[in-house]
């Protein structure tokens, strides 16, 4: 493939929108070689205590309410096929932190939902450390 070719290819599928997720298309790069820094990141917002009943087209226009929404994700059971209670917005930094201030501990359909800056799958900010004492691997003090 030419290289005007692989640059038309990537500019018209990068940003695409494909089955409601946002594409990122780039050039592949040799082994060991690293890509430049990327851009301004966005912030992805982890929206948690949605109703079962409430739609990925109403979260999505609360917050447009604060900015462009970029992507609007609702995970659903693999089982049931329903709403798992969560979805992830991402949106600008600056748009998704006057999000998350304004929407944390808003009532939509009846629940409060609670709105923060996502974390990556398996990080635990609570301070956590085990049930027992450090000292002594027993459950008996």
């Amino acid at each position: 493939m030419a290289e005007a070719d692989i640059s038309a290819a990537i500019d018209g599928t990068d940003g695409e929108v494909y089955k409601g997720r946002s594409l990122t298309v780039s050039v592949s790069l040799p082994r060991g070689q690293k890509a430049p820094p990327r851009e301004k990141r966005d912030t992805k917002l982890y929206v948690g205590n949605l109703s079962f009943y409430t739609d990925v087209d109403a979260v999505r226009s609360l917050f447009e309410e604060y900015g462009e929404v970029k992507d609007c994700y609702m995970p659903s059971d693999r089982e049931t096929g329903r709403p798992r209670g969560f979805a992830f917005v991402t949106m600008d930094p600056e748009a998704a932190m006057r999000a998350a201030d304004e929407t944390d501990g808003y009532e939509m359909d009846g629940r409060i939902i609670r709105v923060n800056e996502a974390q990556p799958k398996g990080y635990s900010n609570d301070g956590g450390g085990d049930s027992w004492d450090e000292g002594d691997d027993s459950w008996e003090n």
